[in-house]
């Protein structure tokens, strides 16, 4: 793969100006994180898309001025003040460089991710724009694009917005792309009335939920420069085919059949039978807020209760839908107040508080899965699950370390499941077998296996 040339993709919106940042802005400069790589401020994330359609160079170059015009989070820059504190700044516009490189055949995953964390490596300032990108073609003709997203706007769910409008209007230079981002009306709503009302009702249910929490604590190492984060990745048809089926069958969601599925897997390696987990959830109530998520990220404390037996699964997937339901808004507290809170939770439980376990659940479109994919033969189950890929990447430790992390990253065809500690509280093998777990627990309850083999779902 070689770089054979860099085009200026010219940008003009009809929006700018400041605005206030975002509660999870401000969470992110309190943490002190970076634009950069490597270490625990990392807020870069990088993203690959195939192309469909064949579009030629310059239907791709026009779709990304048009993604670019269209959601003002690619366009908030963020200088920092004399103070040190930055500022959010809208522009209204600017020239976005896409490199583009050549292939001699249709590039594997392995050399789309080399180039995405080539985009990264060259080093981000604030007041520049938090999108890098580049073309890959083979012929001639544009086949993928990568993408590296930073700053306050890197969220995995924003970049793979960002590259699916980009590949929609490639090859549709007409499409509709629906509502953009709008992070001056997110911060406007978050300093109103009716936003600090819900910040209070959200820190109220959390304190809440951590004081009923029998979850273990994971050690946190003592020095992050010598500590290894491990991390493991499962990905597996057989996850999105299950998921989908449970989820029509029950009458719920996905990301409740997912999450429950992960409690009891989880709770059989520790030997509990309730748990709470912190999970972090898009925010979709609103159409203002469907894609708002490059800034929002809903935050709630859920409680689930994995005693429950194979005949009362459906009962455990319903109940965490309901609590993800009432808690799944997002969290406006202000981050030195949720700060405060959870130290005075530390302090009341005698042990601390900060160390929930970890559920990123990503937004996921049931419905969309159920019409394609749910009524599969149990053959296809099996021979799904049968091709699941499994990695390993050890690696220096970061934001998350002494927690366990569970991160349903993309679920399409395919469930891109992972998962990542500090090598002091699991290992990777201790990982793979909870996902192990986790992708045999699904996929015998879609296929019923497990009622006729064992009498619980733990048996399964």
């Amino acid at each position: 793969m070689r770089q054979i040339a860099r085009h200026d993709v010219v940008f003009a919106a009809g929006t700018a100006g400041e605005h206030q940042l975002t509660w999870s802005q401000k969470a992110h400069e309190r943490e002190g994180c970076h634009p950069h790589l490597h270490g625990p401020r990392n807020r870069n994330v990088r993203m690959g898309r195939a192309l469909d359609g064949r579009p030629d160079m310059a239907a791709v170059l026009h779709a990304f001025a048009a993604v670019m015009a269209h959601f003002e989070a690619l366009r908030t820059l963020y200088p920092r003040e004399a103070d040190g504190h930055p500022r959010a700044v809208v522009v209204a516009s600017g020239v976005l460089q896409v490199d583009e490189y050549a292939c001699d055949a249709r590039a594997t995953f392995d050399e789309l991710s080399a180039l995405t964390l080539r985009l990264a490596e060259r080093g981000f300032a604030p007041d520049d724009l938090p999108l890098r990108a580049a073309v890959i073609s083979v012929d001639g003709r544009p086949i993928h694009i990568a993408l590296s997203l930073h700053h306050f706007s890197a969220d995995t769910t924003a970049a793979r917005i960002v590259a699916e409008r980009i590949a929609r209007l490639a090859a549709d230079p007409s499409a509709d792309l629906g509502s953009g981002w709008q992070p001056r009306q997110i911060a406007s709503f978050e300093r109103s009335p009716s936003g600090l009302r819900h910040a209070h009702r959200v820190d109220t249910h959390d304190r809440a939920m951590l004081r009923q929490s029998v979850m273990p604590e994971l050690r946190t190492p003592a020095r992050h420069s010598d500590t290894i984060y491990n991390f493991v990745c499962l990905d597996s048809a057989a996850v999105a085919l299950a998921a989908a089926r449970l989820a029509k069958q029950y009458r719920t969601s996905v990301a409740a059949v997912l999450q429950a599925a992960y409690a009891c897997a989880l709770a059989e390696l520790l030997g509990i039978g309730t748990c709470v987990f912190n999970t972090v959830m898009a925010n979709r109530q609103t159409a203002l807020a469907r894609e708002a998520v490059a800034h929002v990220a809903g935050r709630a404390l859920v409680q689930v209760d994995t005693s429950l037996g194979s005949d009362r699964f459906p009962a455990l997937c319903r109940a965490v839908d309901a609590a993800l339901a009432r808690s799944s808004s997002v969290s406006l507290r202000e981050p030195d107040r949720y700060a405060r809170s959870l130290d005075e939770v530390s302090a009341e439980l005698g042990r601390s508080a900060h160390n929930p376990y970890m559920v990123n659940v990503r937004p996921i479109a049931p419905g969309t899965l159920i019409r394609a994919r749910a009524d599969r033969a149990q053959q296809d189950l099996e021979r799904a699950m049968a091709s699941s890929r499994y990695r390993r990447f050890p690696k220096p430790v970061d934001t998350y370390s002494g927690k366990l992390c569970f991160d349903v990253w993309g679920m399409s065809e395919t469930a891109g499941i992972s998962l990542g500690t500090d090598a002091t509280s699991f290992d990777a093998t201790d990982l793979e077998q909870i996902l192990l777990s986790f992708e045999r627990r699904l996929v015998s309850a879609a296929i019923g296996g497990h009622a006729a083999r064992s009498g619980s779902f733990a048996g399964a």
